[in-house]
């Protein structure tokens, strides 16, 4: 009871954090969000092998309960900024409206992290973006 209770805390402070909007947004954190965390906690860049912890929140709801997040490094010395796919997982959330998990990488560099509906992996549902630094 107590673990429903913080995960709904949780998700009122993002709600807060993040406006009114019921299009799904990511948001970035050092600390694990399962504990809790405000706006004075959400970061955007990061150390690394620092945890980069996310959460995907829909406030309304996904369309679909199977998501696919998609982590893509920015190429910052390419004339023309490709892009290398990093990491692909897909989730299946069972009537949640929130996922939350983390990552560690190895390198600097700038990353996007974009959400999709497993039915439409051409257009994100959320995008999120932050920058990983050398110590």
């Amino acid at each position: 009871m107590k673990k429903i209770v913080l995960i709904l805390c949780i998700i009122m402070q993002i709600f807060l954090l993040g406006g009114c909007s019921s299009d799904p947004f990511i948001v970035f954190s050092a600390q694990n969000p399962k504990n809790g965390f405000n706006k004075n906690q959400i970061e955007y860049n990061f150390k690394v092998e620092q945890p980069v912890y996310y959460a995907l929140i829909a406030p309304k709801g996904f369309k679909d309960d199977i998501v696919r997040i998609s982590l893509t490094k920015k190429d910052t010395k390419s004339e023309f900024w490709g892009y290398t796919n990093y990491r692909n997982t897909t989730i299946k959330l069972n009537g949640e409206n929130y996922y939350s998990d983390y990552f560690i990488i190895r390198e600097e560099g700038i990353f996007v992290l974009q959400a999709f509906n497993l039915k439409n992996l051409s257009k994100p549902i959320a995008t999120g973006i932050f920058r990983v630094y050398a110590n």
